[in-house]
C-alpha cells in the first residue's frame, strides 16, 4: 500500500511539474485547455461560434474581376493563408499548435545586399534587433508550402541607389538560382512598403530598381517568383501619389498592402481604399502581405476579436483578397521595433481567439498545406 501511494505521488509531482514548467515566462503552453468539463467545453464551443458568425462573408462583386498579368493566384473563392514573419514565432506557432492545420506558406525577410536570411541565417546583431531568418530552413521544414518573402530595400545609405544603378545584380542573381532549386512558389515583395515614411524611397530610383530586380530574375528563368508591390497604405512619403512607384503591370503579379492600425475600424482609410481600388483598376489580385493586431492580444478577453479580426477577416471576404499574410508575434520581445510601442500579438495568448481564429480559417476557403496545394495555385513542379 505504502509502494502504491509513493508511485501516485511520484506520479502527481511529476504532472505538477510538468504544468509548471509549460507554463514558465517566456512560453506560451499556457494555451492548453485548463481541463474543462463537457459543459465547459460545450459553452467555449458556442462562444467560439458566436464569434466567428460576426464575421461577414458578403463579397462585393466589384472586387470579382479576371486577374491580368499576374501568377499563383488562388481559384475562386479561396484564399491563400500565410504565417510570419521569423524563425522564432513560427516554430513556436508550429509546436503549440501541431494539432491544427498547417498554414499554407511562410512569411520571411532579407536584404538586397546580400544573401543573408536567404539560403543562411541572417546577421547576429540583424537577428537579435528584428528576428532571426533563414528561408531555407522553412523550405526544409515544410514541403508544400509557398514563401513569402519581403526584400528589404530602403532610401538610406544609398541602398536604393546602389539598387536602381545594377551594384546588387550579383545578389539578385544568386537569389533567383536559389529560388528556382526550391521548386516552389515564392512571392517577392520588392522594397515592400514602398510608400512608407519610414523607408524613404524616391520612386524614379524605386521603379528603376524594381524593374531590374525583376528583368533578371525573369532572365535568370525563375519562373515560380511572383512579384508583389506592396503598399504601406499610409500617407505617402513626400506626398506623392501612389502611381508614382508604380513600375507597371507588365512588372506586378500582385498588390499587397499592410494592415496593422488600420483594422481596428471596420470603415478603411482613405490610403487603404485607394490601394484596393489600384488593384482592381489594374486587374490584380490583392495579397494582405502583412497584418497584427498591434493594441496585442490580452490573455483575459477576447476584446480583440470583435475590434480588429472580425474587421479583417469580414474585409477579406468583401474585397475578395487572395492571400492573407498574419505575423504571429510578440512585438516588445524585438528591440528592433520598441519604439512602435506594439503589444504581444501572438494567438496563443488567448484560448478562444486562436478557437475562432482555427475555427474560421480551418474552412474550405484558406488554403493551407497540402500536396495538393501547388497544383490550385497553378504550379507545376
Amino acid at each position: 500500500m505504502d509502494t502504491l501511494l509513493q508511485m501516485i505521488a511520484f506520479v502527481f509531482l511529476a504532472v505538477v511539474l510538468a504544468m509548471s514548467l509549460s507554463c514558465t515566462e517566456g512560453t506560451t503552453k499556457a494555451y492548453i485547455d485548463a481541463g474543462l468539463t463537457a459543459a465547459g467545453q460545450a459553452e467555449s464551443a458556442a462562444q467560439v461560434e458566436n464569434m466567428v458568425a460576426k464575421i461577414s462573408t458578403q463579397v462585393d462583386p466589384a472586387f470579382v474581376y479576371q486577374y491580368e498579368q499576374s501568377k499563383f493566384v488562388p481559384p475562386a473563392g479561396k484564399t491563400l493563408l500565410i504565417i510570419g514573419q521569423d524563425l522564432q514565432p513560427i516554430d513556436e506557432y508550429m509546436d503549440i499548435f501541431s494539432d491544427r492545420p498547417v498554414p499554407g506558406g511562410w512569411m520571411a525577410y532579407w536584404g538586397i545586399t546580400g544573401m543573408n536570411g536567404v539560403d543562411r541565417m541572417n546577421a547576429e546583431d540583424i537577428a537579435r534587433q528584428f528576428g532571426q531568418q533563414n528561408q531555407q530552413k522553412l523550405v526544409d521544414a515544410y514541403p508544400d508550402t509557398v514563401l513569402q518573402s519581403g526584400l528589404w530595400m530602403v532610401g538610406m545609405w544609398d541602398v536604393l541607389k546602389n539598387a536602381s544603378q545594377g551594384k546588387y545584380n550579383t545578389v539578385i542573381r544568386q537569389f533567383s538560382a536559389w529560388a528556382k532549386s526550391v521548386d516552389r512558389p515564392v512571392y517577392l515583395r520588392i522594397g515592400y512598403e514602398f510608400d512608407g515614411e519610414h523607408n524613404q524611397l524616391a520612386p524614379d530610383d524605386y521603379v528603376k530598381a524594381y524593374r531590374l530586380i525583376v528583368d533578371i530574375i525573369r532572365a535568370e528563368g525563375a519562373d515560380n517568383v511572383a512579384f508583389v508591390w506592396h503598399s504601406y497604405a499610409a500617407p505617402t512619403y513626400q506626398d506623392h501619389p501612389l502611381s508614382a512607384w508604380y513600375p507597371g503591370d507588365d512588372y506586378v503579379d500582385w498588390v499587397g498592402i499592410s494592415l496593422f492600425g488600420h483594422m481596428y475600424s471596420p470603415e478603411l482609410s482613405k490610403e487603404a481604399e485607394e490601394v484596393f481600388d489600384f488593384a482592381k483598376t489594374h486587374r490584380k489580385p490583392v495579397m494582405i502581405a502583412e497584418a497584427s493586431p498591434i493594441n496585442g492580444i490580452d490573455k483575459g478577453n477576447t476584446d480583440v476579436w470583435d475590434t480588429w479580426f472580425v474587421n479583417l477577416l469580414s474585409l477579406a471576404y468583401n474585397r475578395n483578397v487572395k492571400a492573407i499574410s498574419y505575423i504571429n508575434a510578440n512585438w516588445p520581445s524585438y528591440p528592433g521595433f520598441s519604439s512602435l510601442s506594439w503589444k504581444d500579438a501572438r494567438l496563443q495568448n488567448n484560448q478562444q481567439v486562436a478557437d475562432a481564429w482555427f475555427e474560421e480559417t480551418g474552412k474550405e476557403r484558406y488554403l493551407q498545406q497540402s500536396p495538393g496545394l501547388y497544383r490550385q495555385l497553378g504550379y507545376q513542379q
